[in-house]
Formats: C-alpha cells, sequence, structure tokens
C-alpha cells in the first residue's frame, strides 16, 4: 500500500501541479509564522524572530525544491525546460541547425531503407506457419553448371514414397504441356488479362498448411491423374486477383475462361499466398502429359517438403544422402537416377536447402553489401556531425564555463547537450523515416523484379526500433561530445579567451582525425561502386549473339483448349505475315524462348552415332528453340558453318534443324556436324511423332540464361517446316519506329487473329537485355548514391574543419600578412594542411578498400577486386573533391585584410 500511496502522491504531484504547489507554499508558510511566533514569545524583536526563523527553516524557495525533489517530478520540469531552451537555441542558428537535421535525416534514413530490404527479404520468417520446417528439393549437375533445377516426375513420386524426414511433399510447375510460361490468358467481362499462374498437386498445398479464404483447395484425385490431353478445368483465384479483376463478387463455384475454356473456381486464396516469390494470381491443379510423366529425363517438377515435428534439416540432408548413394537400387533402374557423385556431365544430384533461402537466392550477398555500405554512410555522417558539434561547443566553451560557475552541475551540463542532441536526432529520425518509406517505394516501383518478396517491405515494428536506436544513439554521441569539447581545466583561461574561442592542439587533431575517418570510409565505398559501375558497364558491353539494335518483341498466347498445333501456326504466321507488311518493319520471326534470360529446357536428345560418357545414345541439350519465320536474319545471328532455315524447307521430306556452336564442340569434338543427326522429342513443340532431324548450319553462340553466363548447347527446329506450334510464342520484330508506335496496329492485328489474346511485355530489345542485369545496375546504382553521399559530406568535412581553422587562426594570419607573409604563401599552407589530411584518409582508405573489396569479389564481371584504373580514377576523383573543398577556406584566409582582422582581435 505505501508504493502505491507513493505512486498515487507522485502523479497528482505531477498532473495537478497548481494545487500541490499551493498546499506545499501553505504549509511552509505555516511552519515559518509558528516560529516566528516561538521566537516572539521567548523575547525576540519581531524582525529578529522572522529571521531567526528563515534561517533554521532555510529559506522557503530551498525547501521547495527539497520537496519537489523528494516526491521525484522536479526531472519534468528540467525536462520541459531543458527542450524550451534548445528549441529557443537551435532557433538562434538556423544554418547549423538544418545541416545537421538534414545530414542526420539522409544517414538515418539511408540505414532505415535498406534495413527494411535487409529486415523484409532476409531476417523476417516466410509467411507460412512454421515456415523453418519448409524445405527445397533441387536437381544440380555441377560437371555442366546446372543448379536450381527441377526433378522429373518418377523422381518426385519416388522421394515422396521413400523419404521419413518430412510430413507433406508436394511439387508444382510453372511449365508444361498446357501452361508453357507460368502466365495464363484470363478473360473477365470482355477484357483479356495476362495473369500469373502456377499448377500445383494437392499434397504441394499440404505442405504449405495454408488454408482457403472461401471455398476449397484441390483434392488428390484432382492433381494425380495425368491422362488426357488437357487438366481438369477448375482453378483457385489470389484474393488479390479477385478483388482488383473481379470487384470481391460471389466467385466459388463460378465459371471464369482461363486459357480459352471455362473454369470452375473452387477457391479464394487468402491475402498474399505466394509459391516461391511467384506473385501468383491463378492457381491451377498440377497436370503432366503421360509421356512426360513416364519420362525420368523430363526435369519439369519443383519440390517444397515441410518437416515432421522434431526433425532437423540435417536429419533430413542424410537422409538424403543416404537415398542417393543406391537410387538405382532403391527404385529398380539405373537410367538417369540421382546419384551423390555427379562427375559427368549427363549426371545430376539432389539438394536440400531451406524455403527462405531458395526464394532470396543469390540476392542475400548484395543486400549485406548494400547494408554495410549506408552503415559506411552512418559512421561518415556521425563523424560530421561530431565535427560540426565540437565546432559548435567550441564557440559556446565560454558559456558552459559561465553556467559552472553559477553553480551548474556537469551533469546538468551533460543532461541539457543531450536534449539538444535529442530534439535534433528526432527531428532528423522522423524526416529519414520518411524519406526511407519514400524510398522504398520508389524502389520497388523502379525495380519490381529486382528485390525478393517485395511485398514484406514495410515500415514496421523492427524498422522502428532500428530508427529509434539510431536516433537515441546520435543524441547520445551529441551530449557527449559537445560536454567534452565545452570542458577545460582552467576557468580563468576559458574566461580570458573571450571571443576568440580559441582551442587546444589536441582539439585540432580530433577534428582531423573525424575528417581523415570520413575521407577513408568515402574511399572505401568510392571505390566498392567504381567495381561495381565497370561491372555493369562490362555487362552492357557483351556479345549476347544477336543484333539487339532496332529490335522489337512482344508475346502472345494462343488457347490450347481450343486450337490445334496446326491451327495454331497459321494463326501466328498470319501475325508475322500482317506485321511484315507494315511499314517501316524490315522483318519478322517467332521463337519459343526469349533471350538473353531464359529458363533452361534441359532436355534428353538422342543424337545419332553418339555416346555419351556413360554409354548412352543421347545428350542433355540446354536449350530448344523453336523458331518461324526469318528468325536468324531477323535476329541478326550470324550462320557461321552450313545454311539457316529456308522457304524450301518446307517442301522437304527430311527434317532439318540447326545446332549452336557450343553443342557442336560438345558433342561432335571438331569434327563437322553438318549432316549428323537429332531426334527431339515431338511432343516439346507439339508434333505427333519423334523423328531425325538433319543438322543443316551451325549458329554463333547466343547467350541465354543472363549476359554474364557463358552460352548454353542450344537446339533449333523450324516450326514452318513441321506446321505446329505452342501455345506461347515470342514475337520480334526489326523495325525503323519505336515500339510505341506500333502498339496500336499489334493489338489490333492479334484481335484479328483472336479477340480474347493480349498482347503482352511490348518493348525494344534493349529493354530485354537491360532487365537480364537489373541486379548489378540496381547494386551500383544504390551504391553509387550512398558514395556520392559520403565522398560530399567527406568534402563538406574537410572545408568545415579548414574553414573553422582558418576563423580561429584569424588574428595569427593577419599577424603573417602584415609581416609580410605573401597571400600564395598562405593560400599554400592552407592547401596543404586540407591535403595532408586529404592523403592520410585516402592511404587509409585503400587499405580497407583491398579488404572490403574481395567480399564482393563473387559480384564482380570482368574486373578484378584490386584494378588499378578503377583505384587510380577513384584517388583522382577525391584528390579533386579534396582541393575544392580546400581551396574555398584557404582562399578566403589569403583575402585576410591584416588591419581588420587585428583590429577586430
Amino acid at each position: 500500500m505505501r508504493m502505491l500511496d507513493k505512486v498515487r502522491l507522485r502523479l497528482r504531484s505531477l498532473f495537478r501541479r497548481p494545487s500541490v504547489e499551493f498546499e506545499l507554499e501553505t504549509e511552509l508558510r505555516f511552519h515559518l509564522d509558528q516560529l516566528i511566533e516561538e521566537n516572539i514569545s521567548s523575547g525576540m524583536p519581531p524582525e529578529e524572530a522572522r529571521r531567526a526563523a528563515q534561517r533554521m527553516i532555510g529559506g522557503v524557495a530551498q525547501c521547495k525544491e527539497e520537496c519537489r525533489d523528494m516526491l521525484r517530478v522536479n526531472f519534468v520540469e528540467d525536462l520541459v525546460q531543458d527542450v524550451r531552451y534548445t528549441i529557443r537555441s537551435l532557433a538562434k542558428s538556423p544554418g547549423f541547425t538544418g545541416v545537421v537535421v538534414a545530414t542526420l535525416a539522409l544517414g538515418i534514413g539511408a540505414n532505415i531503407a535498406i534495413f527494411t530490404i535487409v529486415h523484409g527479404v532476409l531476417l523476417r520468417p516466410l509467411d507460412y506457419p512454421k515456415p523453418d520446417q519448409l524445405m527445397y528439393l533441387t536437381a544440380e549437375a555441377p560437371a555442366i553448371g546446372g543448379t536450381g533445377s527441377a526433378l522429373s516426375a518418377p523422381e518426385y513420386i519416388e522421394f515422396r514414397q521413400m523419404n521419413r524426414s518430412f510430413a507433406a511433399v508436394g511439387a508444382y510447375s510453372t511449365g508444361g504441356a498446357a501452361y508453357t510460361t507460368g502466365e495464363v490468358n484470363l478473360t473477365t467481362g470482355d477484357r483479356p488479362l495476362r495473369v500469373r499462374s502456377i499448377s500445383v498437386d494437392a499434397h504441394l498445398l499440404k505442405a504449405l498448411s495454408i488454408q482457403p479464404e472461401q471455398g476449397r483447395f484441390f483434392g488428390d484425385e484432382e492433381t494425380a491423374r495425368w491422362t488426357g490431353t488437357l487438366p481438369p478445368p477448375i482453378a483457385i483465384l489470389s484474393h488479390e486477383l479477385w478483388r482488383t479483376a473481379f470487384g470481391q463478387r460471389p466467385l466459388v463455384g463460378q465459371k471464369v475462361e482461363i486459357e480459352g475454356r471455362p473454369h470452375e473456381i473452387v477457391g479464394i486464396m487468402p491475402p498474399g499466398a505466394d509459391v516461391m516469390d511467384n506473385h501468383t494470381q491463378v492457381w491451377l491443379p498440377l497436370w503432366l502429359h503421360p509421356n512426360m510423366a513416364r519420362q525420368r529425363e523430363a526435369h519439369v517438377l519443383y519440390v517444397i517438403a515441410r518437416l515432421k515435428d522434431g526433425v532437423i534439416a540435417e536429419v533430413a540432408q542424410t537422409e538424403l544422402s543416404a537415398f542417393l548413394e543406391n537410387w538405382g537400387d532403391r527404385v529398380g533402374t539405373t537410367d538417369h537416377v540421382p546419384t551423390n557423385r555427379p562427375l559427368r556431365s549427363v549426371d545430376h544430384t539432389l539438394q536440400l536447402r531451406a524455403l527462405q533461402d531458395a526464394i532470396v537466392g543469390n540476392a542475400s550477398r548484395p543486400i549485406w553489401v548494400l547494408q554495410a555500405a549506408v552503415g559506411f554512410v552512418l559512421l561518415i555522417v556521425c563523424a560530421n556531425l561530431a565535427n560540426l558539434v565540437m565546432a559548435r561547443a567550441g564557440s559556446r566553451r565560454r558559456e558552459f564555463v559561465l553556467r559552472i560557475a553559477l553553480g551548474a552541475s556537469r551533469g546538468r551540463l551533460l543532461r541539457q547537450s543531450v536534449t539538444e542532441g535529442a530534439v535534433m536526432s528526432v527531428a532528423g529520425g522522423i524526416l529519414g523515416l520518411w524519406l526511407a518509406s519514400a524510398g522504398v517505394r520508389a524502389l520497388i516501383r523502379a525495380y519490381p523484379t529486382s528485390i525478393p518478396r517485395p511485398s514484406e517491405l514495410t515500415i514496421n515494428l523492427p524498422v522502428l526500433l532500428v530508427a529509434l536506436g539510431l536516433s537515441t544513439g546520435t543524441a547520445l554521441l551529441f551530449g557527449f561530445v559537445a560536454l567534452g569539447r565545452g570542458r577545460t581545466s582552467s576557468m580563468a583561461a576559458a574566461l580570458k579567451e573571450g571571443a576568440r574561442g580559441s582551442s587546444g592542439a589536441g582539439r585540432h587533431y580530433a577534428r582531423r582525425g573525424l575528417v581523415i575517418a570520413q575521407v577513408a570510409f568515402a574511399v572505401m565505398l568510392v571505390i566498392g561502386t567504381g567495381l561495381l559501375v565497370q561491372t555493369v558497364y562490362n555487362l552492357t558491353r557483351i556479345d549476347a549473339g544477336f543484333d539487339r539494335s532496332r529490335l522489337a518483341t512482344f508475346s502472345m498466347t494462343l488457347p490450347m483448349a481450343n486450337s490445334e498445333p496446326e491451327a495454331r501456326a497459321q494463326a501466328y504466321q498470319r501475325v508475322l505475315d500482317r506485321l511484315r507488311s507494315l511499314p517501316g518493319v524490315l522483318g519478322t520471326a517467332a521463337m519459343s524462348g526469349l533471350p538473353p534470360n531464359r529458363t533452361p529446357d534441359v532436355i534428353a536428345t538422342p543424337i545419332e552415332n553418339y555416346t555419351s560418357d556413360d554409354g548412352r545414345p543421347f545428350a542433355i541439350i540446354d536449350y530448344y528453340q523453336f523458331v518461324m519465320g526469318d528468325y536468324f536474319g531477323t535476329m541478326g545471328i550470324p550462320i557461321v558453318a552450313g545454311r539457316g532455315f529456308e522457304r524450301t524447307d518446307t517442301a522437304s521430306q527430311g527434317k532439318v534443324a540447326i545446332v549452336n556452336e557450343t553443342l557442336a564442340k560438345r558433342i561432335w569434338k571438331g569434327q563437322n556436324p553438318i549432316g549428323h543427326r537429332l531426334r527431339p522429342p515431338g511432343g516439346s513443340f507439339g508434333a505427333s511423332d519423334d523423328v531425325w532431324h538433319a543438322v543443316i548450319g551451325v549458329a554463333k553462340d547466343v547467350r541465354q540464361r543472363g549476359v554474364e553466363r557463358p552460352a548454353g548447347t542450344e537446339f533449333y527446329v523450324s516450326l514452318d517446316q513441321h506446321g505446329v506450334a505452342p501455345p506461347s510464342m515470342n514475337v520480334v520484330i526489326r523495325t525503323t519506329l519505336p515500339p510505341a508506335a506500333l502498339s496500336g496496329t499489334i493489338q489490333q492485328v492479334v484481335r484479328e487473329v483472336d479477340a480474347a489474346v493480349p498482347v503482352v511485355r511490348l518493348r525494344d530489345m534493349d529493354s530485354v537485355f537491360a532487365e537480364s542485369i537489373r541486379r548489378p545496375r540496381l547494386l551500383a546504382q544504390l551504391l553509387g548514391a550512398f558514395a556520392g553521399l559520403g565522398l560530399l559530406l567527406a568534402a563538406i568535412g574537410t572545408y568545415g574543419v579548414l574553414s573553422y581553422m582558418v576563423t580561429e587562426r584569424r588574428r595569427e594570419i593577419g599577424i603573417r600578412l602584415a609581416l609580410g607573409a605573401t597571400r600564395s604563401h598562405v593560400l599554400t599552407q592552407i592547401m596543404k594542411q586540407g591535403l595532408q589530411v586529404t592523403a592520410l584518409g585516402v592511404t587509409i582508405g585503400l587499405a580497407g578498400a583491398l579488404a572490403v573489396t574481395r567480399l564482393i569479389a563473387s559480384l564482380l564481371f570482368g574486373v578484378q577486386p584490386t584494378d588499378i584504373v578503377t583505384i587510380a580514377f577513384v584517388i583522382a576523383t577525391i584528390t579533386a573533391v579534396a582541393v575544392v573543398a580546400s581551396w574555398l577556406p584557404a582562399w578566403r584566409a589569403s583575402r585576410l585584410d591584416p588591419n581588420v582582422a587585428l583590429r577586430d582581435e
């Protein structure tokens, strides 16, 4: 009860201050009057009795302060006074206040923005129940550089049956015979849409452990019967598509046209439900063609599994390793089974990793690099602000000494200094939060596919706590630096200094040390940025194997449900012929896969008179390219041997094909490949049977899986000769017109073929190429912005130190000039000091850069971490900036009038 009474008393003293003050005043007056009466009754005169009573009490004001301190509510009044004084003080120095708040906002904002990405992408768990139990199973072929590939249907079924570590094992596909690109045509009203899709089995939905918002999920019988020619006509919509395209109207049990045929909507996913950051809008039942479902060489299924409760990932990995030791013995076949020793090009193994790691992929290192970069920026900001605060505290040194002389304690001064720092830090933190929020939104809009998990990038509680921590840290920094700068060993000496505000050599060294640190951090940032900029430049200069100038492209998909392969081929041919006749169009073609950023096909292809390393008559070909029209001429791909496809090939009985240089070298090893035959599976492009194709030409290598990767093996088939076409094709147009000028005509041409087919991703090939290097470009741009900020702050720090030094040495410089020193000598001396500081910072920064840049070596392309040209350019740039920053105060010092300087002193 006593504790509650104390709390109640303190709350009353805090919130009912006038009443408590009146009661305190009344009580003290009562005690004073009682003492006066006692003194008078003892024979003292009234005036002497009053003075004796006041001496006994010690003064009414002092008693009030003691009572307030006992109530422990005085700190609130002191805090209010400190805040008011701080606001008045900062208002008198708007330039200083504005620079500090703006610098803080930039430093804190950059750190909050990048930490938002770090937290949302790397630290925040996936939005599934028990996400740490989810694992991702992929096929790896290290001998040919194949990573993160899909499993074959037989491997998936065998693993699901053999394992004992997982509670559920499911599969999905963004390809397959029915839905070839991870997208489908969907019609809402009379408006055709192209939406993201995924084909899943019922086991996958169980593994993810999510529940439908409405309706139901697929049943086992709806995703396990791989018969017939088309999957069951059922679908599940994402919550977001249901809201935006259908206005949240009741849809479960209704029919929606997908891929040209009505699909019953059996369920609606909960908000945010997705698989592998695919931005899925339509979920379809997994279906494979029966022939593909039996082929062990057809890697088309990606597998996600959920660990059983109590089972850790290491146990599951050990179990998988045991399976790989004798997989063939377990399943009764040795035909293309995974192994623990994938030494040959035809071998592959299986690998388990956490689902979150699989989603993030290789984006983890660039994100941590950015976090380190903004950490350097924050250190530069702190050093810069410490210099500013030290300069301001030096000018207020006399004020601090006077306040100490008048009885203020150092704790009281520290509290005042921390309050000043807190006010500026809060202002900078709030502005930084706004900048971070705006920056993250702008980043997602500009690079929607470059950052994994963009929907998770929000300013949430952990991000706010980081912002609070940064603001609190800078507030304490302000307080301790300011108070430390204002300390003096001799009060008399400080008062004698007066307005000169001179400081000792130690403080000059401290400020120069901070500038050296700023320059060193800036050097590390700018060198890292230079290496990444050189990487992006090298990537843009790569010969991808085709001429992307004056080349436009778009994608379209003809519904598989209401068109046969022959009818699709005729439709695509009409589109190409109609576009070819347009003014300004030089050539047209269509292809199944658009370089330079496509997923490998990895198809086992029989080759005549060929035996692989393991004695089999087929090879795994990385890419199949099915083409129509003058593909090689339109794309600008040279034929280095033999010839290209010709119109007369359509009348030929024998089927022909073209291979790329890498395939020719790998299979025929220096022999002439012309005339050799391969037999691609006809089902891969819509043909009814598998026939031999004779090689008639060798095409120049085209980079397909990113311009930074070497070209894989590629096999070209002319669909004009077969008279068939797959549902999805990419159309390319060699034209003198920009894509925007052709947009209306292209849409009209496609509508004439099928009004329900949308035209998607109409753009020029330069945009496609830029998309393939979007992540290194984004990293270089962000790091460049941070490096530019760091360099600017380092220049401001150099300028500030020299300017402050010139101000403090104004009298000395005036005397030197009066005694005959030339103005050029003064200019040289001041600039020499600035360049000495810069030289020390550059030297330390170079040493740090040699260590730091090795951490980003895996992100570089065509340039070494110790690239001399980049380092020399950075040194020259920073030296030039330092010269400018040093020249301004040096020039001002050299223009000083000695008469004015001495008279002012």
